[in-house]
């Protein structure tokens, strides 16, 4: 078989992407300054140097560039966060790790955080090819916790009771989740690795939009404490938060 030898990219295609290149961090700065909301391919068009007509060639529209930020931002968390797991054999101390930094790039990304999280943008409508990398760091989280079912260390007590809480509705809607997926937890495992990632998502929230400031002025280890909590109620009330580091 005659092995294929990859071409060079052209000058052409180089020249594209250092436009595009340009195109997203003018795109990013505008995202930083004025909002997502307030996003123009005109205004984006000023701080690249192109006209409008010329941009509407990489980006046909607003929401064009507003899909291609938020797959990006998803993107560039679920790396963060796949790293930071990544550096830990233990499935409970990467879970550990794997949430921590979800709280970490937030803080540092507030914008592009916002922009997945904030308020809707008004009408913008994601498209499903933002799916794939907005499930990313939730299927790394409930792929960590098999592996604690699998290693039979998920609490007994804390399932039985999820599983006695769990109304038909939740759990008819937790079993679908898991088909299109591919988890293989029971609904009461997954509803536990849901419960404890709303709980850290819900913080990080309120630390990003300020509203955790009338609470603590210390967040990192309020964040670390609820972490943990998370780590007890999946493993049991006894474990020391130190395994999971």
């Amino acid at each position: 078989m005659t092995e294929v030898v990859p071409q060079p990219p052209t000058l052409r295609s180089r020249r594209r992407e250092e436009v595009l290149g340009a195109i997203r961090a003018a795109a990013g700065v505008e995202l930083e300054e004025r909002g997502a909301a307030a996003l123009s391919l005109r205004a984006v068009a000023r701080r690249v140097g192109l006209a409008p007509s010329a941009l509407y060639r990489y980006f046909p529209g607003r929401d064009d560039l507003l899909t291609d930020l938020v797959v990006a931002a998803f993107d560039a968390q679920a790396d963060a966060v796949e790293a930071a797991a990544g550096r830990h054999r233990d499935p409970l101390a990467a879970v550990r790790a794997a949430l921590l930094e979800y709280r970490a790039w937030a803080v540092a990304n507030p914008a592009r955080f916002g922009l997945l999280y904030g308020a809707p943008v008004p009408g913008y409508a994601a498209p499903p090819t933002t799916i794939r990398p907005g499930a990313r760091v939730g299927d790394l989280v409930v792929g960590l916790v098999e592996q604690l079912h699998a290693q039979h260390r998920l609490d007994a007590e804390s399932l039985r009771r999820r599983a006695s809480r769990l109304d038909g509705g939740t759990a008819s809607e937790l079993a679908a989740l898991a088909r299109r997926r591919g988890y293989t937890l029971p609904v009461e495992a997954i509803a536990l690795g849901v419960d404890g990632f709303v709980r850290v998502h819900g913080v990080t929230v309120m630390e990003v939009f300020g509203q955790l400031r009338p609470l603590t002025s210390r967040p990192a280890p309020y964040v670390a404490q609820t972490v943990d909590a998370v780590l007890a109620e999946l493993v049991g009330p006894a474990a020391d938060p130190g395994e999971g580091r």
